[in-house]
């Protein structure tokens, strides 16, 4: 819980979390639009409540033989019982992607059709598992950012 006392109550403000970068938080519950809040027109305490509703997974890719991030390339994150839970695709300029996740253990595959047929992983960083296994092993189990580097062939 937050207090605030004394705003001034003529300016346009907005009520926004500043969190940790690897941090997906949302507003969940408001008694007022939080992007355009005027005091002077409301009659009681502004309100908000937050939740974290994720937290990201960021790498990076490359391919072996270019040295460059690999085109059109597709992730999956997702359990044994549920093998895509979320996607992303690898941006082509810098090799950045993402995913988003709760605290646990996760298995990082490349998306069936295209991804799959064109590259293979054969290295990784950063992950809970050994290169030369077959499954590449993603445990979250703190609030801190994990960064992985995948090397495709």
């Amino acid at each position: 819980m937050a207090k605030f006392l004394d705003i001034p109550e003529s300016p346009l403000l907005t009520l926004n979390m500043i969190t940790p970068e690897g941090w997906l938080v949302e507003p969940v519950h408001s008694n007022c639009d939080l992007d355009n809040i005027h005091l002077k027109d409301i009659e009681r305490t502004v309100i908000a409540e937050y939740e974290l509703e994720y937290l990201l997974l960021e790498g990076h890719c490359f391919d072996m033989t270019t040295e460059q991030p690999p085109r059109g390339l597709q992730f999956t994150l997702g359990t044994k019982n549920q093998p895509v839970v979320v996607d992303t695709i690898v941006m082509a300029n810098l090799g950045y992607f993402q995913l988003k996740a709760n605290p646990g253990v996760w298995i990082l595959k490349l998306r069936q059709g295209k991804s799959e047929d064109i590259y293979q992983i054969v290295g990784h960083e950063g992950t809970d598992s050994q290169s030369n296994l077959g499954d590449v092993i993603v445990v979250l189990n703190s609030f801190k950012s994990k960064i992985l580097e995948i090397q495709n062939f």
